[in-house]
């Protein structure tokens, strides 16, 4: 027990009592002495409440706590427990003692049940409860009964029991509802209902009292009956009887009114035979199944329709279901049983059926059970036919049309497509493999330019046959178009098999063509990809088929290659970039774009790095990160690096005399420069006196790779840049492998901290930290740092107060053309003197 006050020597005593009684109890109780404050309170008191023990043991009043607990919002909403919730409250109760009430602990979801009385001499005793479980159990036992109720109002059903003994009577309010009655204005019991049944229903009800000699025995029926306003409806009652001695004492059952139900089968059966004759009229046979004895009737039009007459089909379902095609029959039957066991609303099937001419005629067969026993079972089903057989004659001609070539034959595109798909999963299944090939006819244009269509279409023709007898018929040959065709060639148990398949193609597709009375030749090319072994996807099969294509007839033609993941096609890629790539200068195909670098204390904009862009022809504007690497690889990034610095030279003597008089512009050297300089080149320096430009007007970027380089042309290279004035700036700092003597020996001027470290950056983590620490060194080196890749206010915020220098990135702007980055730096320039 903790005592919130100074205790005396003499009032020990009553402490150690306090003490003893208080900490012994697991609810939170707290003492209030004559002024209302607390004197005692045991351990749990604090937890339950949750507010700090130290601020108890300071004798707070119990408003002081209620205030507390107000102001963090304990209480949801409700008002102070001891303001009063009305004027006669306050007139009839002490303001001081609150009645018992609950208080919910909103942030820790518990609801505590609070008493508070007062002592016998002086002061308030206040008893803490957490009755959250109670609560809880209370709010799900309302739910589960508010979901009972509304659950037996949908279905339309209710309960009741009765006391055959006690001639007594109890009913859910289900079954009040059901006879449109209250329990206040109907009192149910044997007498009392007895008025509510038909004569054949009360009948019904009597007969089900039969003894089984058991004590209990069961009952299912359905009956007739009137609510108590006199309005008929339909009841299906199943329950159960306990027995005594032979004479039944209590009947507990469920009832549903099936009212609705029942007035849906008097309906149907009503309008049975208008629908009968309706359907009759427009040509539909009619047919009429007793389901359980299999018992079939047949209209004389369902008969006509197969040409047979009056007798010549027995009526029985096995007799029709015997003319059905073998195809069909299980699909049938299957559609059927599925709407007798009532998974479907409706049966309906579609089949060939025999006529009596010995053809087929496709049926459409629709059909409804109309009745069923009580178990649910069907009884009566009732349908037609109707004959679609024209309907099924040009759904075959369309299908045949949307997945065959008109003119070979052969599966088209989309037909190629589907088989491919499935051969791909047998594949799978047999682990298999398969090839596709894609044959291209050679000199085919030639033939249809010279010979014409017609003649050109019989080469085609022609072709298609050759194919296929060179394969097997599980194998697929299609057309893809114009002289193109497409083989999947299924079951390849290795593919060596290919080695005898592919020459024998090649050798009958060169074979000469006789075209009425000229003689032609042609040649294929084919490109050849294998699943699994290449590739286990469709669409990559067929870039794969065509990329091997591509190489075979580049190859000379009449000759098939196979693809080779991966390397066939980066080298090809390769080969065209590079092939582009040195024509691309002298075309004038580059251009340069300009990032502004800020400085975080101003926001001025005097530094900028140079980027390229290439604009070529055909493909547009291809990514640094592609043209670049292909560049250094073929050595062409020399030539390269000497046009782009004598680009940002000119650009930085204009902006010099129009922007800022120190302008300065960061130029991207590449290791390959340094390692690999053409002596016929101007050096960078001398090209800047010949401008009238000072070293320092120019940086050069390189990487942190290049440092490590043992070679004495580096290190000179970048000895002398420092000797001639021109600053070196460290890219992407943090990703390499440099360290602090390489950033003293090369006098290095500034560093630029990679984007990674900035793309997270946030207070707290540790990219910030290695920001911070970054800056720190650099500075202690006497270097400048540049963030790159700043993307958002709290980036830029962060930087600039951890003192970084300088920033780059999208924040301020993407890289853009001279003119852009004017107008920009004017408009910044014009903000910031406005600003002032």
């Amino acid at each position: 027990m903790v005592n919130a006050n100074s205790e005396t020597k003499t009032g020990q005593g009553t402490h150690d009592f306090w003490q003893t009684l208080l900490a012994s109890v697991s609810q939170g109780v707290c003492v209030f002495d004559g002024n209302g404050c607390v004197s005692h309170f045991n351990p749990c008191l604090p937890e339950l409440l949750d507010v700090p023990p130290e601020f108890l043991a300071s004798g707070p009043s119990l408003r002081e706590i209620y205030d507390f607990q107000m102001q963090r919002g304990d209480f949801a909403g409700a008002p102070h427990p001891l303001d009063p919730l009305s004027p006669d409250d306050a007139a009839g109760n002490d303001p001081d003692l609150p009645t018992e009430h609950y208080l919910r602990l909103k942030h820790l979801g518990r609801t505590l049940q609070v008493q508070t009385k007062r002592l016998p001499d002086v002061g308030l005793v206040q008893n803490v409860t957490d009755v959250s479980d109670y609560v809880q159990a209370e709010a799900g036992r309302k739910r589960a009964n508010q979901l009972l109720f509304a659950t037996q109002a949908l279905a339309e059903l209710g309960g009741w029991e009765v006391d055959l003994q006690q001639e007594q009577m109890t009913w859910t309010d289900g079954v009040y509802r059901i006879f449109e009655t209250t329990p206040q204005a109907f009192t149910p019991s044997p007498a009392t209902i007895r008025p509510l049944y038909t004569e054949e229903s009360l009948a019904t009800e009597e007969a089900s009292y039969q003894s089984s000699g058991q004590p209990t025995s069961t009952h299912e029926f359905e009956i007739e009956m009137l609510t108590l306003k006199g309005r008929r409806i339909w009841l299906h009652s199943r329950g159960t009887t306990s027995w005594l001695n032979g004479r039944p004492v209590k009947r507990t059952a469920i009832v549903q009114d099936i009212t609705r139900r029942k007035q849906t089968e008097m309906a149907l059966r009503d309008s049975e035979a208008r629908w009968k004759l309706a359907l009759e009229s427009v040509g539909d046979g009619v047919w009429d199944l007793q389901v359980q004895s299999g018992e079939q009737y047949l209209s004389p039009n369902l008969l006509r329709m197969y040409g047979y007459d009056d007798g010549e089909i027995k009526p029985h379902i096995a007799e029709l279901d015997a003319l059905v095609h073998p195809e069909d029959v299980g699909r049938l039957q299957h559609d059927r049983r599925a709407h007798l066991e009532g998974v479907t609303l409706t049966y309906s099937n579609e089949h060939r059926l025999l006529c009596k001419d010995g053809n087929w005629k496709w049926v459409h067969s629709r059909g409804m059970v109309i009745s069923r026993d009580a178990q649910g079972q069907a009884l009566r089903m009732l349908g037609t036919h109707a004959d679609i057989t024209e309907r099924k004659t040009a759904d075959a001609l369309v299908w045949q049309q949307a997945h065959f070539d008109a003119l070979t034959g052969l599966p088209n595109r989309r037909l190629m497509r589907e088989r491919l798909i499935q051969e791909i999963k047998k594949c799978r299944r047999n682990e298999h493999k398969l090839a596709l090939l894609f044959i291209d006819l050679d000199h085919f244009k030639e033939v249809n330019d010279t010979l014409g269509h017609d003649r050109g279409d019989e080469l085609l023709v022609e072709a298609a046959q050759r194919i296929q007898r060179c394969l097997r018929e599980t194998d697929t040959v299609a057309r893809m178009g114009g002289d193109e065709f497409t083989v999947i060639i299924t079951s390849l148990t290795d593919e060596s098999n290919l080695q005898s398949i592919l020459p024998k193609l090649l050798n009958t597709l060169s074979a000469s063509f006789q075209l009425g009375l000229d003689q032609v030749f042609v040649s294929a090319s084919m490109g050849v990809t294998v699943y699994p072994t290449d590739t286990q996807e469709v669409e990559d099969l067929l870039k794969n088929a065509d990329q091997a294509l591509y190489v075979a007839k580049a190859a000379g033609r009449n000759r098939f290659s196979f693809f080779t993941p991966a390397l066939q096609e980066a080298a090809m890629q390769r080969a065209q970039l590079t092939h582009d790539l040195r024509a691309a200068l002298p075309a004038q195909e580059f251009r340069m774009v300009y990032q502004p670098i800020v400085t975080l204390a101003t926001g001025k904009i005097h530094k900028a790095e140079a980027l390229i862009r290439w604009q070529h022809p055909r493909r547009g504007l291809i990514s640094p990160a592609e043209f670049i690497p292909v560049a250094e690889s073929s050595g062409l990034i020399v030539e390269l690096g000497e046009w782009i610095f004598a680009q940002a030279a000119a650009q930085v003597k204009d902006w010099r005399e129009q922007l800022h008089p120190e302008f300065q512009i960061s130029v991207n050297k590449s290791p390959l420069q340094f390692e690999n300089p053409n002596p016929n080149h101007v050096p960078w320096i001398d090209q800047l006196r010949a401008l009238g430009l000072p070293g320092e007007s120019v940086v050069v970027e390189i990487t942190e790779g290049l440092l490590l380089s043992t070679s004495n042309g580096v290190v000179d290279q970048l000895l002398k840049l420092r000797d001639e004035g021109i600053n070196v700036s460290l890219d992407d700092f943090g990703t390499g492998y440099s360290s602090l003597s390489y950033l003293q020996k090369f006098d290095i001027d500034f560093i630029k901290i990679d984007q990674s470290f900035v793309r997270h950056l946030k207070p707290g983590t540790t990219d910030l930290v290695l920001c911070q620490a970054i800056i720190a060194m650099a500075h202690a080196l006497g270097m400048k740092v540049i963030a790159e890749g700043v993307e958002t206010e709290e980036q830029r915020d962060l930087l600039k107060a951890a003192g970084c220098d300088y920033a780059q990135g999208y924040f301020y702007s993407r890289p853009v053309n001279p003119a852009e980055f004017e107008a920009m730096v004017q408009k910044s320039d014009a903000a910031l003197h406005q600003a002032l």
